[in-house]
């Protein structure tokens, strides 16, 4: 079995997300790819992020009739901060044998050394790198480039902070997320400036 795993805060998903991972499932051919939404993560102890439950369903609303796509909502559940290392160690013991790939930005694989037990992160899963526009992809000192795969993703730029600002602006975010997300959003009144 082969396993696609696309971590992040999700905050909210976008359609930047949604093509990022149909060109993984294409690319790759995984069995089925599994988005991960963070939990605490130790990196950003003060970032403020929408509720677990509401970054699931919005999940749920931006892959709804992707068969291959599986919400996995582990680390939300996770006491502490979440580590990507126990994660990919939790897979391991659960899918024996499988092949992991984590997919992953340049940025965030650039930083990877400071990543706790980042010699567990490379040891379990291949790492998909997707490069930032223009730009080589540098494998970071000490790490190991034996187990590196780099995915040429068409430039979507869409972010869900540019996502966040344009409904503190009153904008219209369905370009960005599609229908159902912005709908939920709307409906739950998420990312509004309080007064």
């Amino acid at each position: 079995m082969k396993l696609a795993l696309f971590g992040g805060s999700f905050d909210p998903p976008h359609l930047g997300h949604l093509a990022f991972a149909r060109f993984a499932l294409d690319a790759l051919a995984p069995d089925r790819l599994l988005w991960l939404p963070a939990g605490r993560q130790w990196q950003k102890p003060d970032q403020i992020m929408a509720a677990g439950v509401h970054r699931v369903q919005m999940l749920k609303c931006l892959t709804a009739g992707e068969s291959r796509f599986l919400i996995d909502d582990r680390e939300l559940h996770r006491r502490g901060p979440s580590f990507t290392a126990d994660t990919l160690r939790e897979f391991a013991q659960q899918y024996t044998g499988a092949e992991l790939m984590f997919l992953i930005g340049q940025d965030q694989y650039s930083r990877l050394p400071s990543w706790y037990r980042a010699e567990v992160v490379t040891e379990l899963a291949t790492l998909v790198v997707v490069p930032r526009a223009g730009e080589a992809v540098v494998t970071p000192p000490g790490m190991p480039s034996h187990r590196l795969q780099v995915l040429d993703l068409p430039n979507t730029p869409i972010s869900s902070t540019a996502v966040r600002e344009a409904i503190a602006r009153g904008g219209d975010i369905s370009p960005l997320v599609g229908a159902a997300v912005a709908s939920y959003i709307a409906s739950h009144r998420l990312y509004e400036k309080k007064p």
